[in-house]
């Protein structure tokens, strides 16, 4: 039982050590004591000393702000292309982008629930029906206008000699389409009205 005490003392005594440490090295005001630095006498526009030169230590407050050439700048201005893609960008933020397909409309009033259909369980869940089926129809009539157009799009491809595996990949998605579709209208045929 004593161990852990004694090992926790340790470590509270070795960080305090550590902190001491720190505030004596980082934290003290050494902003009174100016940094010495060895400085050249006959050469001012070099920072490196040389062999040739006598070298005196000088009291340096702050460190010289470095001569900025106009090419090492960061704040240049941007190349145009990205001033363009940035304009474009606060653009579309603001007035929405024209590429963007259209969003799906808001739910009309009766698709969303009543009151009466949240409070009972057995009308929720009829609710849910008719929210089921409705997403079903939705389905198939997009099965509807994509299958042929997929199938055209097989069609191209072999004509043009992609590879088969592009070609098995369509002719899958294609499958895949068709078969949710046969699924959904075997089970509930009040999808294909």
């Amino acid at each position: 039982m004593k161990k852990p005490i004694i090992g926790f003392g340790i470590a509270v005594v070795a960080l305090a050590g550590l902190a001491f440490v720190a505030q004596n090295l980082f934290v003290n005001d050494h902003k009174s004591v100016p940094f010495t630095a060895m400085s050249t006498q006959n050469n001012e526009h070099s920072i490196a000393p040389t062999l040739n030169t006598t070298q005196a230590p000088v009291d340096i407050i702050e460190p010289p702000a470095p001569k900025l050439t106009g090419t090492d700048s960061p704040l240049l201005p941007m190349p145009t292309q990205q001033v363009d893609a940035a304009k474009s960008m606060a653009n579309a933020m603001k007035n929405g982008d024209p590429r963007m397909p259209p969003l799906d409309p808001t739910p009309k009033p009766e698709d969303k629930a009543t009151a009466a259909e949240l409070a009972d369980p057995k009308l929720y869940a009829q609710y849910e029906s008719r929210q089921n089926m409705r997403l079903y129809k939705g389905y198939v009539k997009a099965a509807e206008t994509e299958i042929p157009r997929l199938q055209q799009d097989i069609a191209k491809a072999k004509a043009s000699g992609l590879s088969p595996e592009q070609i098995a990949e369509g002719e899958e998605k294609l499958r895949r389409i068709q078969q949710m579709r046969d699924q959904l209208a075997s089970q509930h045929p009040q999808v294909l009205q």
